[in-house]
């Protein structure tokens, strides 16, 4: 339960930046589509949130909902910093129960925070189209 609380809070997030950010095709920059994948260790994520962010801070930032391993979403063309969060429950640590309850799983990041919080991903999203980006990430 506390997964997908947390889960849909991360994807409201995503919503919001990319909602706030943007508008329809009169009141802002062109967009294009953008989608591909992501796997961690040769294997989809499954579910996780993603961001697309102007390097310099100077344009808007996007969002993106993981499903099964695949994104799409749409955005301006540019070189942009990426991060990727995706999260479980812990195998090893633990919260408090509700009311004094017994300890549950902890909820953990467990994308690297090399492509989060420190991320070093990169995307270069086109005018020209072929926007199909793959991202293999590594880790524990």
């Amino acid at each position: 339960m506390k997964q997908s609380l947390l889960i849909f809070c991360a994807l409201l997030t995503v919503n919001l930046i990319a909602a706030g950010c943007g508008g329809g095709a009169s009141d802002g920059p062109a967009v294009y589509p953008v989608s591909g994948t992501v796997t961690l260790n040769g294997k989809p994520v499954q579910e996780g949130a993603m961001v697309f962010m102007d390097p310099d801070g100077q344009s808007k930032s996007f969002g993106a909902r993981i499903e099964n391993g695949e994104f799409s979403t749409e955005m301006t063309p540019g070189k942009k910093k990426v991060e990727i969060t995706a999260t479980r429950e812990s195998k090893t640590k633990k919260s408090p129960g509700p009311s004094g309850g017994p300890p549950v799983p902890a909820i953990e990041q467990y994308i690297p925070a090399e492509y989060n919080e420190k991320t070093t991903l990169e995307a270069d999203v086109s005018a020209d189209g072929g926007n199909e980006i793959k991202f293999e990430l590594k880790g524990s």
